[in-house]
């Protein structure tokens, strides 16, 4: 079986105390911009599970910037 890879993560940005995530819902051709902290505190089936669970793997990179607009490598 073969794993779809539902979102593409674009960019993210410093926002008072947090940081905004841009991603690329590649189903709904779309992109979603979001407060990752708020993000964290909603309940799972609101934030959608698969949502969620791509951003936990990509926690440490997005704390740590790699996704943001310097050029760092997703």
């Amino acid at each position: 079986m073969t794993n779809i890879i539902r979102y593409k993560m674009l960019s993210t940005e410093r926002v008072s105390e947090d940081r905004r995530i841009h991603v690329f819902d590649m189903q709904e051709q779309q992109k979603l911009s979001f407060n990752y902290e708020l993000l964290q505190r909603a309940p799972e089936q609101y934030a959608g599970e698969e949502l969620s669970l791509f951003l936990e793997k990509r926690k440490l990179k997005i704390d740590h910037g790699f996704y943001d607009n310097k050029g760092h490598a997703s």
